[in-house]
């Protein structure tokens, strides 16, 4: 019996990152020099479309080595089941400007397909700066997103067409709010009503109803993301009991399972099922760059 191999589709944002390292913040009104500059091609859907083919698949690096090497030269066993056999399928907007052709190459270098990747010739492609303390490893960021605004998916009611030219369903669909909030909520929606499995990470937030919720599998959020939408402040998730009760209520606003990420805390989780708990950090991580670490 011949097994389809598994489909993940990423919709969200693509941005070129510049990120700038510095030895401190600035403060306001002060202008000052970076140690480096570099291009990074980024966003939250295409590093999370990168993360997750690097995740499923062993010794996976940037085109494994090779900046030649398409998605369709990776060799699968269709028969086999295994992560390795995990196809990404990342679904998007960027501009007509040189940012745009940058960002779907990375991403085809990576394993990516990008035929869902639409482009808006009109448009400038999403773009951020990104400040990082190269002593610290903490950062700021500012961005503009750009042709990221202007996506839609060719067929909002038909959950195939996540799965670029393939048009088969996907196992699973990752989205985020870098781009309208109501195109990710008609995602998370279509998903759903078609039995597929999604994971919701609510950054930049947006207020969201219980209905929005009630489509989500996977809710992961940071403090900042969960005090916002559950009118808190991050100051309360200090207390084990406030982080408990959050991630609970999400679960009783919709979601199945959720997450809530603590840094070098770890994080705290509940699900549907009533399971609840706490899971440390690795120890000993030192942090590059945080920007976009969820």
């Amino acid at each position: 019996m011949m097994l389809k191999s598994p489909i993940i589709a990423v919709v969200g944002g693509m941005n070129m990152d510049l990120v700038f390292e510095i030895e401190r913040m600035p403060i306001e009104g002060e202008s000052m020099d970076s140690t480096s500059l570099d291009y990074l091609p980024g966003g939250k859907g295409a590093n999370t479309a990168v993360a997750t083919y690097r995740a499923s698949h062993d010794n996976a690096t940037s085109a494994d080595q090779s900046a030649n090497l398409k998605p369709s030269a990776v060799k699968r066993n269709s028969r086999s089941g295994r992560a390795e056999d995990i196809r990404v399928f990342m679904n998007g907007a960027v501009g007509g400007d040189d940012y745009g052709t940058q960002l779907k190459t990375r991403l085809r270098e990576n394993h990516v397909d990008t035929t869902g990747v639409l482009t808006e010739p009109e448009e400038n492609s999403g773009t951020c700066i990104v400040l990082v303390n190269y002593v610290t490893g903490e950062s700021r960021n500012v961005g503009q997103q750009g042709a990221n605004l202007k996506y839609t998916p060719r067929e909002p009611f038909r959950i195939e067409n996540l799965a670029g030219k393939t048009k088969e369903r996907p196992d699973l669909v990752i989205t985020h709010l870098g781009i309208m909030v109501d195109v990710a909520k008609k995602v998370l929606e279509t998903a759903k009503n078609s039995g597929v499995d999604t994971i919701l990470n609510p950054s930049p937030t947006s207020f969201l109803t219980d209905a929005t919720y009630e489509n989500v599998t996977h809710l992961i959020l940071n403090e900042q993301e969960a005090a916002e939408l559950s009118n808190k402040t991050v100051e309360d998730f200090n207390d084990v009991k406030i982080r408990l009760a959050t991630v609970q209520d999400f679960v009783k606003k919709g979601a199945k399972y959720v997450i809530l990420t603590l840094a070098s805390q770890g994080a705290y989780y509940a699900t549907s099922e009533g399971d609840h708990g706490h899971v440390p950090a690795e120890p000993d991580i030192e942090p590059k760059d945080t920007t976009g670490a969820g």
